[in-house]
C-alpha cells in the first residue's frame, strides 16, 4: 500500500495516522520514558512520541525492563514504539507482538552507533547492505497492518552515505516515513549536522514523509531545518529536554501566536510533576532515575546552581519535595543560562562504543 502523507501548516497524516503538530520527540535512550512523554504533551504542541529503543527479543520475552520502556496509557497518543535488532526474526514477532497488544505503529532502528547495538547487526549497521535492509523491513512490513516506520543516519561513515538510497528503496515497499538523523554513525554524537545530507535524502524520494532530526535546540532550529531541507516533519531529542516548552512555542508560532513564555511557577510546577508522575511507574527508584535530568532542567527551570547540585545526588522523594520548596523560594537567582550538561556519551573514539 502506497504511504499517504498529507501536511498542513499545523499538522500531518503519516501511515493514515492523523498527528496535530509536525514536531515529534525523538527517541532518546534513558530519558523518553512515559512520564517524559506524558508531561510534554500536557503542555502542548506535541505530534507524535516514539519510546526509547527497545531490543526486539527481549520485548518478545516480555522482560521487565522492556515492558516498561513501551508501558503507555491513552493519554500518550499518539505513539511509536521503536525495536531493534540485526535478526529479521526477531523483529518481525516484535511486531507481531506490539499489533496483538494494541500498539499503533513501529519504528525500526537503524540509527544507534553504540557497539552493543551494532554489534549484533543492528542499528547503523543495517545501513551497510541497502538490500539486506530493506528485505529486513519488508518482511516486517508484510508481517503487520500497523504503519512501520524507519530511523535512521546518513550512513556509517563519511565515504558511505546511503540514506537518500535507503529512503528511496523504503519508500518503494511502502514504509510510512523515514527519520534522518544527520550525522553518520562514525560521529556519534559529535560533529554537527550535515543538512545538505538530509535535504539529497528529501529529494531522492518521492511522497514519503522524511522527519529531519540532529541539532534542533530553539524554535528556530526547527523551522530553520524545514526551510533548508524541504522535510515534512522535525524530530527533537535532546532540545526537548532543554526546553520542555519547545514544542508548544513551536505550535503557537505555526498558529501566528506570541510563544509563551511560562510562568516561574509553571515551571517549578513542571519540574513537581515530571518527578512524581515517575513515581507512579517506577515508584523509589526514581530517584535515581530522575536525577539525569536535573542538569538539563537547571537553566530553563530557573533552578540556583547549588540546588541543581543537590537534584543530582537526593536520596528519595522527601527530600525531592523538600528541594523543590527551596527552588520555588529562590527561583531565578541562577546566574548561569547555559544548561551544565548534554547527554553523555562515552570517551574516545566512535569506533570504540
Amino acid at each position: 500500500m502506497e504511504p499517504t502523507s498529507q501536511q498542513s501548516s499545523r499538522g500531518i497524516v503519516i501511515g493514515g495516522r492523523p498527528l496535530p503538530t509536525r514536531f515529534f520527540l525523538a527517541p532518546l535512550a534513558g530519558y523518553t520514558h512515559l512520564a517524559f512523554r506524558v508531561m510534554l504533551r500536557r503542555l502542548g504542541g506535541l505530534g507524535m512520541a516514539t519510546t526509547d529503543l527497545v531490543q526486539a527479543q527481549m520485548l518478545v520475552s516480555g522482560t521487565r525492563k522492556s515492558l516498561e520502556l513501551v508501558e503507555t496509557t491513552p493519554e500518550d497518543r499518539p505513539l511509536t514504539v521503536q525495536i531493534y535488532s540485526g535478526i529479521t526474526e526477531h523483529l518481525v514477532k516484535a511486531a507481531h507482538w506490539l499489533q496483538a497488544h494494541g500498539y499503533e505503529a513501529i519504528d525500526i532502528n537503524m540509527g544507534c552507533p553504540m557497539a552493543k547495538v551494532n554489534g549484533s547487526g543492528g542499528g547503523a549497521r543495517l545501513m551497510c547492505d541497502t538490500s539486506a535492509a530493506t528485505e529486513m523491513v519488508g518482511r516486517v512490513i508484510e508481517a503487520v497492518d500497523l504503519p512501520v516506520t524507519v530511523k535512521m543516519r546518513l550512513g556509517w561513515n563519511d565515504q558511505l552515505i546511503s540514506a537518500p538510497q535507503l529512503a528511496a528503496a523504503f519508500e518503494k515497499i511502502g514504509v510510512a516515513a523515514v527519520t534522518v538523523h544527520g550525522r553518520t554513525r562514525q560521529q556519534g554524537f559529535h560533529g554537527t549536522v550535515n543538512r545538505d545530507a538530509i535535504r539529497e535524502t528529501v529529494n531522492a524520494v518521492r511522497t514519503m514523509p522524511i522527519i529531519a532530526n540532529g541539532d534542533v535546540r530553539t524554535p528556530e532550529d526547527a523551522l530553520s531545518m524545514i526551510r533548508e531541507t524541504g522535510c515534512a516533519a522535525v524530530a527533537i531529542g535532546r532540545g526537548a529536554m532543554l526546553d520542555p516548552w519547545i514544542f508548544r512555542r513551536l505550535h503557537d508560532l505555526e498558529c501566528g501566536r506570541a510563544a509563551v513564555v511560562p510562568t516561574a511557577d509553571e515551571q517549578v510546577t513542571f519540574l513537581y510533576d515530571h518527578f512524581h508522575l515517575m513515581r507512579q511507574q517506577h515508584g523509589e527508584f526514581s530517584c535515581r532515575m530522575f536525577r539525569k535530568f536535573a542538569a538539563w532542567y537547571g537553566a530553563r527551570l530557573g533552578i540556583p546552581e547549588d540546588l541543581e547540585d543537590r537534584l543530582r545526588r537526593f536520596e528519595s522523594p522527601q527530600e525531592f519535595d523538600s528541594l523543590v520548596n527551596e527552588i520555588r523560594q529562590r527561583h531565578g537567582e541562577r546566574s548561569c543560562q547555559v544548561p551544565t550538561a548534554l547527554i553523555r556519551t562515552p570517551n574516545g573514539p566512535v569506533e570504540h562504543w
